[in-house]
Order: C-alpha cells, then structure tokens, then sequence
C-alpha cells in the first residue's frame, strides 16, 4: 500500500466531510461500507478502492482529482498554439 496516497486521500476526504457537515456514520451509509472503514480510510491506513472513491466523490460533492490532493488551476491557462 502508498501510504502517502493513503494519508493523502484520508486527509481530503476528512476534509471535505467536515465541509459538508457530515458524520462518518452518515457518509459510510451513503456510501455502503461499515463505519469502521471509512475511520480506517481516513487515517491513512486504507486505501478505497476504485468504486469507494468515486461513491465518496458523489456524496462529498468533490472531484476525484480532489481527493488525489490535485488542485484546479485559478485562472485557466491560455489555450496552446501547435504548430
């Protein structure tokens, strides 16, 4: 397991939990896995699998990118001339 992608993900996820104003026990429901994992989850010491992280990206209201520590550019770049 990367346990730095672990923590990184745990670390978003909690993070956007608590923005949302959620309890675990509200967003382990939603998502349908035991409370227990997404404690474990959001300490780093799991990593979700693919379906588990989409199913928290749609409850949490989050891009995957997100969760992955990516951040969206504030002004987009200008688009590239090929030549």
């Amino acid at each position: 397991m990367n346990e730095n992608l672990a923590h990184k993900i745990g670390t978003q996820v909690r993070s956007a939990r608590h923005r949302a104003g959620l309890s675990q026990a509200q967003v382990a429901e939603a998502i349908q896995v035991p409370t227990l994992v997404l404690s474990r989850l959001e300490r780093g010491k799991l990593l979700p699998t693919l379906p588990t992280l989409v199913s928290l990206c749609g409850v949490l209201g989050i891009p995957v990118a997100f969760l992955l520590g990516s951040r969206p550019p504030e002004v987009p770049a200008p688009p590239r001339t090929i030549q």
